[in-house]
């Protein structure tokens, strides 16, 4: 139950028909997913989200979704995956000084390495 404010705000959307998501998750390994099969998992799940294991570190997460949004769905993974990749080479560029050059740095950067490619 979803209480927000002292209200049921869970049996408020069901009765609105709005769907809601668990912020919880259950974990599974790989090998235990190989042994029974997808169907029974996910029905033990419940409305967990599932998170696969190898190894003990997370390779996967299983969520559960709206057939009508898969599409958008994999639209907003994309986007996080892309967020993601942009806050590691900004990590990156902070660790190995390259987040202090400035726009004229990375120009000649740019033009030298074209000039040693053009040589070749």
């Amino acid at each position: 139950m979803l209480v927000i404010g002292g209200r049921d705000v869970e049996a408020q959307l069901a009765r609105k028909r709005i769907t809601t998501y668990s912020l919880t998750m259950s974990t599974i390994s790989v090998s235990d997913l190989q042994k029974k099969p997808a169907k029974q998992w996910l029905k033990s799940a419940g409305k967990d989200d599932l998170v696969v294991t190898s190894k003990g570190q997370p390779v996967a997460v299983l969520l559960r979704i709206a057939s009508a949004s898969v599409e958008s769905t994999r639209a907003l993974v994309r986007s996080v995956r892309a967020l993601q990749a942009q806050a590691s080479l900004q990590q990156a560029a902070t660790a190995n000084g390259a987040a202090e050059f400035s726009m004229s740095d990375i120009d000649s950067e740019i033009a030298a390495s074209r000039r040693a490619r053009r040589r070749k």
